[in-house]
């Protein structure tokens, strides 16, 4: 299962319930990340980016493995798609959507919280990689698979959203 959607707009947030709610792991591409940096440190934004993407092949490796897992992340739309779908099963995509300027302030927001991992550093959150996600209509991914959508402008009902999921996987 993928939870996707623009950064800001809830994916981690709803993720990890909905892993419990499902009974199923939950890779998530941050998690992986700091984990990165951790080991390897931190860096240049080309740095970052290039653990961001080493970071989505693990992703993408450990669910080739997992019987059943929920995968995490901002998904790049025309990009992602071809290596999730080799992926094989997809079984639903959940789409987190919200207006991109509610995204932007929850993602400047996290950006200064005190707990947000080290690794994520101030100038990778920088206006113009803002702009790389936020100037361009945020859609889910184009999968072949049922796409269940939740509106996270409010908190969210996981157990209704594991109810939609279910209703939509094609067991």
């Amino acid at each position: 299962m993928i939870v996707s959607g623009i950064p800001g707009s809830g994916k981690t947030t709803l993720a990890a319930p909905l892993a419990a709610g499902l009974g199923i792991a939950l890779i998530s591409k941050d998690t992986i990340k700091e984990s990165l940096f951790d080991v390897l440190g931190t860096g240049s934004l080309e740095w970052s980016q290039s653990l961001g993407r080493a970071s989505h092949v693990i992703m993408y490796r450990l669910a080739a493995f997992a019987p059943s897992a929920v995968l995490e992340s901002h998904f790049w739309r025309h990009k992602a798609e071809t290596e999730l779908e080799a992926l094989g099963n997809l079984a639903v995509q959940v789409y987190c959507r919200c207006p991109v300027e509610l995204a932007v302030q929850r993602y400047r927001a996290r950006a200064q919280r005190p707990d947000r991992h080290p690794g994520h550093l101030a100038e990778h959150q920088a206006e113009e990689v803002i702009r790389t996600w936020s100037e361009s209509e945020p859609l889910p991914l184009e999968l072949r698979c049922p796409l269940v959508e939740v509106d996270t402008t409010r908190p969210v009902d996981v157990s209704g959203v594991v109810e939609a999921i279910r209703a939509a996987w094609p067991r």
